[in-house]
C-alpha cells in the first residue's frame, strides 16, 4: 500500500527542509510527497529543489489560495 503525504506551505522555507528530511527517514518506504506551494515569496521554492530529485517527490506552486485549497490541489495530485 502507498501513502500519500500532502504538505501544504506558505512562506515557510526555515522548516520545510527539515519536514522533508523526516518524511524521507521513515522506515516505511512505500509512500509518495506531495508539496504544495501556496503562493510562497521566500526562498521554500530552492529548498524544495534541494530534495527535487527523488522520484517519490512532487512539488507543485499554485498562487496563495489557502490551506485548504492546497491541501484538495494535493489530493488531486495524489497517486
Amino acid at each position: 500500500m502507498k501513502f500519500s503525504i500532502v504538505i501544504p506551505t506558505f512562506n515557510r522555507s526555515s522548516f520545510i527542509g527539515q519536514t522533508i528530511t523526516d518524511v524521507i527517514n521513515q522506515t516505511y518506504t512505500h509512500w509518495e510527497l506531495i508539496i504544495i506551494d501556496d503562493g510562497s515569496t521566500d526562498d521554500t521554492k530552492e529548498v524544495v529543489a534541494q530534495f527535487i530529485n527523488n522520484p517519490q517527490i512532487q512539488y507543485i506552486y499554485q498562487e496563495n489560495a489557502e490551506r485548504s485549497e492546497a491541501r484538495n490541489n494535493g489530493i488531486k495530485n495524489s497517486e
